[in-house]
């Protein structure tokens, strides 16, 4: 009789214990339905692709899927100004825009996981800039090897980290984070940065001159001048508006101990002779066909602009090398100023 007791509790347990999901429902809702008809799109954070499109009906969407592994994501919607951004995971998410602002979106809700992302990220507006680095180790020590590290990673917990900080950080994350390409690629760009940082000697790299030609950097560090290096692209703004600037400098100190050398990067070598043209730079370029100096820089975004000095000593490279600072640097050095 116990027996047969024993059984049923158990039967009886195992039907009020409720199952796991085995599927995610995203349900987005809307301040009204004047977006009726047009797409939502559902991307990962950590690249441009999509990975799921739905059609807005009325004042509210809906995505449907499995997710075999949680995933940090963002949701767009066609023609406004509307972003969400929320985990991917099994279970029910809610994705309410009923209550924020065009260019602004919610984080998502309903699981465990949105549950700590919004927690996390609200908290960003009331922690100050003196305590976000102490809370930042705190909370990647807590989450050193789930999705919420690389919520983390992405966001202004990380940003506010100097860089040994941060290479530690990853040193000390699990192996499910440590294998994602994000932060892979990120611990070679902060080796790179590190290796490369003022003080250090230079790195060499190869490429071609605008001919096609086999050059290296040090076919110009190391032979008596201070070496100006600008890594830049034809399709960069901001690397354009320094042109004067570099302009300036070759024009000024050419033949007083200063070598203006370009570095064309992350672009296709037949832009590069009507760029010159256009942008009237006489100076000598090197093209980096296979992202050398980018990666052995550990360089993230251009124009990277930084001096060299003749012994091969790398002087000073980042923010100080940008503007009317680049002019400033350059004549603290050879003018010794």
């Amino acid at each position: 009789m116990l027996a047969i007791a024993a059984t049923a509790a158990t039967v009886l347990l195992a039907a009020c214990t409720p199952s796991a999901p085995t599927g995610y429902t995203v349900t987005g809702l809307l301040p009204d339905s004047s977006l009726n008809g047009k797409k939502a799109y559902l991307c990962p954070t950590t690249s441009q692709e999509v990975i799921d499109t739905t059609i807005i009906d009325g004042d509210k969407f809906i995505f449907e899927g499995v997710a075999d592994s949680a995933m940090l994501a963002f949701l767009s919607i066609e023609g406004a100004q509307l972003y969400g951004a929320l985990i991917v995971e099994n279970g029910n998410i809610t994705l309410d825009f009923t209550t924020v602002k065009e260019g602004k979106g919610p984080y998502g809700s309903g699981t465990e996981n949105n549950r700590i992302m919004t927690e996390i990220l609200l908290n960003l507006d009331s922690i100050s800039r003196e305590e976000i680095k102490d809370e930042a180790l705190r909370l990647f020590a807590k989450h050193n090897n789930d999705i919420i590290g690389v919520l983390l990673f992405t966001s202004p917990y990380y940003k506010c980290l100097d860089n040994e900080t941060r290479l530690a950080t990853i040193e000390g994350m699990g192996e499910y984070l440590k294998n994602l390409e994000i932060i892979q690629d990120e611990k070679k760009s902060l080796e790179g940065k590190m290796a490369t940082a003022p003080g250090k000697p230079f790195v060499d790299f190869d490429g071609t001159d605008a001919a096609g030609n086999p050059v290296k950097l040090s076919d110009y560090v190391g032979k008596g001048n201070y070496v100006l290096v600008d890594m830049w692209a034809s399709w960069c703004g901001p690397c354009k508006r320094e042109i004067p600037n570099l302009a300036e400098v070759h024009n000024l100190y050419k033949d007083k101990g200063l070598t203006v050398l370009g570095v064309f990067v992350s672009d296709d070598i037949k832009n590069l002779e009507p760029t010159l043209k256009e942008e009237n730079i006489t100076w000598a370029q090197i093209v980096d066909n296979e992202r050398k100096a980018l990666k052995g820089y550990g360089v993230d975004g251009i124009p990277a602009i930084m001096l060299i000095g003749p012994d091969g000593t790398i002087l000073e490279r980042g923010s100080a090398m940008r503007g009317e600072n680049i002019k400033k640097n350059i004549e603290k050095y050879l003018l010794k100023k």
